[in-house]
C-alpha cells in the first residue's frame, strides 16, 4: 500500500482546500485568461503545469465535501453550484498550481519523514491509547472516499503550499504607530448632546405637479418594480406524509409518557441562599446561633458575607452543582434552614429556601399531542427514504414529477408566483420544509430542468420544478402614482427638514445661537448621550450621526436624520474620551489583526507576481462543458 511504500521510504488535516489566506488572495488576485494552446486533455494550464477535466472533477469532489461539512449536511451539487462552487474549485486548482511552480522553482518538498509523521501524529487516525492505527487511517479513507495514494499526494501538496504561504505572508511585529492609529479608532469615544428636529419645524411641502411625479417615478425605478416571480411544482415527504405507516399506538404514547414525564413542562424552582462553612463544628455554630434568632443573612454578614455572596439564585435542582446540597434544599420549607450538609466534595454548607415556584408536570392527555409528533420525526426517516426510493424511481422511467406524485399517491403542489424572498405577490409568505434551501435552488434552476431533491433533515425531503418565470416587470405609472406622491413628499419633506437643519448648523457654528436656543425655539428639550464608539448606536442618533460626530472637533455641530417621521437631529460634540492605554491582551489582539491585514496584502501582491510568472491560460468552452454551464462561467 501507499502508506507501507511511505514508510519504508522513511498536521492534522482533512480539510482537503487551501488555507483561507489563498481563497482570499486570489479574490483579491482574480485570474487572467488566454485561449489558444490546448491539448483536448488539457483544461487550464499554469505555466508548464496541465490541469485536466479529471483533477477538476477531484477537487470539485473535495471543495463538495468541505461545502457539505461547513453546510452541516450533504449539499446536492446543484446548491453547492449556486453557492459558489466552481468558482471555489477553479481557485483552488489555479491557485495551487501556481504555488506548487514557484516551489518546484525553489526546489522545496515535503520530505517522506516529515509526511509519514505528520498523518501518524494526527489524532483522526489514532486508537484510543493515542498510537497510529491503521484501521482508523482507512476507515477515514473510506469515509472521504480516497486512496491512500490520492490522500498522501493531497497531504503532500497542501503541506508544501501552507509552509510556503505562511512563510511568504509572515510578518513582523507592527509599527506601534500603526497599533496606536488603530487603537484609537477602536476605541477613543464621543460623548454627544442633541436636539431633535420634528418634521413640522420645517415649511409644508405643497402639492406635486405631475412632472413631478414622473421624474420621482423615473429615478426610482426599482421601487416601482415587480420582483422576479417563479411558479413552482414541488413533492414534499415529510414525517406528517408518513405518519400513517409509522403504527404509533396509543401504549406506545403512554409508554413514552411514563419514560419522560419527569422532563416534561416546567421544573420547580427555589431560590437558595447559602453559607460555605470550613466544617461541621463551624457549621453547628452558625446554625446554633441561626436558631436562637439571628436572620440567616445577619449570620453570614458576620462571617464577613454579602448578601449577594449567599445568594445562588433562583434555580432548578438540576441547575446546583452539588447534588447532595440540591436534594436536601429541595426537601425543605419555605424559610426553612437546612442542618449542616456535606457536600459530594466535602465542603460543608447551611441552606435556605426563602422562594418556591412549584413545577408543574403536564397530564398525558395535556402531553399527548407533542409526544406523538415527536415520536413520528423519530421515527419516520426509515419510512421517508423508502419513499425517496420510490419517487426517484419513478423519475428515472421518465415519470413527470406530477405524474410521480399521482403514481405514489403524494401530494402535488403548484405556487402560482413566489419571489426569491419566498413572498407571494398578495404579501402572504410561501411555506415549506428547507425553505431557504428550496428557494436557493428554485432560483438557480430553469424552467424544464429535473433537479437534485432538496434534503430537509428532519423535516423529510423536497422535489421541485420550475414550471414558469415571470421577469422582473416596471408597474407602469398610472398603477402606482398614488404610491409615487407619498414616495415624493417624504422625500421633500426629508430635504425641507435637511435645508433647515443645515441653516441651524451655521447659525450654530457662527455662534449666533446655542443649542439650548435651539432647543427652546423647537420647544425640545437637550438630550445627552453616553460616550459612543464608532459602531455604537443609540435612541434618535443613528450610524450616520454617530459616523459624522467622528469627523468633528470638541464643540462641532452636526446633523443627521433621527429616525423619527421624517425628523432629524442637530448634535454637538460635547466631549471627546481619549482611548485607555493599550494592555497586553488588547495589545496582543491588535497585533494579529494588524499582522493579517499586512499578510492578506503580502499574499496578494504574491499572486499578481506567480500570475506574470507563469502565466493562467483556461479553456472556457472545455470548462463550460465540463460544468454543465452550457456557457462561460
Amino acid at each position: 500500500m501507499a502508506l507501507d511504500t511511505l514508510r519504508k521510504g522513511a498536521a492534522k488535516t482533512f480539510g482537503l482546500i487551501l488555507v483561507a489566506l489563498l481563497v482570499v488572495s486570489f479574490a483579491v488576485w482574480g485570474i487572467a485568461d488566454i485561449f489558444t494552446g490546448y491539448g483536448r486533455q488539457t483544461l487550464i494550464q499554469v505555466g508548464d503545469t496541465e490541469i485536466s477535466p479529471q483533477d477538476y472533477q477531484r477537487v470539485q469532489q473535495e471543495v463538495l465535501r468541505t461545502m457539505s461539512q461547513d453546510a452541516g449536511r450533504a449539499l446536492s451539487l446543484q446548491e453547492a453550484r449556486a453557492a459558489g462552487l466552481d468558482q471555489r474549485v477553479l481557485e483552488r486548482l489555479v491557485g495551487g498550481a501556481a504555488v506548487d511552480a514557484h516551489a518546484n522553482k525553489l526546489g522545496l518538498s515535503i520530505s517522506d519523514e516529515a509526511l509519514l509523521a505528520q498523518i501518524t501524529q494526527d489524532p483522526s487516525f489514532q486508537d484510543s491509547a493515542g498510537n497510529f492505527s491503521a484501521l482508523a487511517f482507512q476507515s477515514a479513507l473510506r469515509n472521504i472516499g480516497m486512496s491512500e495514494a490520492a490522500y498522501l499526494q493531497t497531504l503532500r501538496e497542501q503541506t508544501l503550499r501552507r509552509q510556503l504561504l505562511v512563510t511568504v505572508g509572515e510578518v513582523a511585529s507592527s509599527p506601534k504607530v500603526v497599533v496606536d492609529a488603530l487603537n484609537r479608532f477602536n476605541e477613543e469615544r464621543r460623548v454627544l448632546k442633541y436636539v431633535l428636529v420634528p418634521k413640522t419645524a420645517a415649511e409644508t411641502v405643497g402639492d406635486p405637479t405631475e412632472e413631478d411625479l414622473k421624474a420621482y417615478y423615473e429615478n426610482q425605478r426599482q421601487a416601482f418594480t415587480q420582483p422576479e416571480y417563479r411558479k413552482v411544482g414541488l413533492i414534499a415527504v415529510t414525517p406528517e406524509t408518513v405518519r400513517d405507516e409509522l403504527d404509533i399506538s396509543e401504549a406506545d404514547i403512554e409508554a413514552t409518557y411514563e419514560i419522560k414525564r419527569d422532563t416534561l413542562g416546567e421544573a420547580e424552582k427555589r431560590r437558595v441562599q447559602q453559607i460555605a462553612l470550613p466544617n461541621v463544628e463551624a457549621a453547628e455554630g452558625i446554625a446554633a446561633t441561626i436558631a436562637s434568632g439571628t436572620d440567616f443573612v445577619e449570620a453570614a454578614k458576620e462571617l464577613g458575607l454579602t448578601e449577594s455572596d449567599i445568594d445562588l439564585g433562583v434555580v432548578a435542582k438540576k441547575d446546583l452543582a452539588d447534588s447532595i446540597v440540591a436534594e436536601e434544599a429541595f426537601k425543605l420549607e419555605k424559610d426553612e434552614v437546612s442542618k449542616p450538609i456535606t457536600g459530594k466534595l466535602g465542603g460543608v454548607v447551611l441552606v435556605r429556601v426563602t422562594e418556591i415556584a412549584p413545577g408543574k408536570i403536564p397530564t398525558y392527555e395535556e402531553a399527548k399531542a407533542n409526544i406523538e409528533n415527536d415520536m413520528v420525526k423519530e421515527r419516520a426517516s426509515g419510512a421517508i427514504f423508502d419513499v425517496h426510493d420510490k419517487v426517484e424511481d419513478e423519475l428515472a422511467s421518465g415519470s413527470t414529477l406530477e405524474e410521480t406524485a399521482a403514481k405514489l399517491k403524494l401530494e402535488y403542489v403548484v405556487v402560482d408566483q413566489v419571489d426569491r424572498a419566498g413572498r407571494k405577490p398578495d404579501g402572504s409568505q410561501f411555506e415549506a420544509p428547507a425553505q431557504k434551501e428550496l428557494l436557493n435552488g428554485v432560483f438557480a434552476t430553469d424552467a424544464g430542468i429535473e433537479n437534485d431533491p432538496i434534503d430537509a433533515r428532519d423535516d423529510g425531503v423536497v422535489w421541485y420544478e420550475v414550471l414558469g418565470i415571470t421577469p422582473e416587470t416596471l408597474t407602469p405609472f398610472d398603477k402606482v402614482r398614488s404610491e409615487a406622491e407619498k414616495g415624493w413628499r417624504g422625500e421633500a419633506t426629508r430635504n425641507k427638514v435637511k435645508a433647515f437643519t443645515q441653516k441651524l448648523i451655521s447659525e450654530l457654528n457662527s455662534g449666533a445661537k446655542s443649542l439650548e436656543d435651539v432647543a427652546k425655539e423647537l420647544g425640545q428639550d437637550v438630550l445627552p448621550t453616553s460616550a459612543l464608539k464608532r459602531d455604537d448606536i443609540t435612541v434618535n442618533v443613528l450610524p450616520p450621526a454617530v459616523q459624522q460626530a467622528f469627523t468633528l472637533p470638541k464643540g462641532g455641530f452636526g446633523s443627521a436624520a433621527s429616525g423619527v417621521d421624517e425628523g432629524r437631529i442637530v448634535f454637538q460634540v460635547e466631549d471627546i474620551v481619549e482611548p485607555p492605554e493599550v494592555d497586553s491582551r488588547a495589545l496582543s489582539q491588535l497585533n494579529r489583526q494588524i499582522g493579517l491585514l499586512y499578510s492578506e496584502d503580502i499574499i496578494a501582491e504574491y499572486f499578481s507576481e506567480l500570475e506574470q510568472t507563469y502565466g493562467v491560460e483556461i479553456n472556457r468552452p472545455a470548462l463550460a462543458r465540463l460544468t454543465g454551464s452550457g456557457e462561460e462561467p
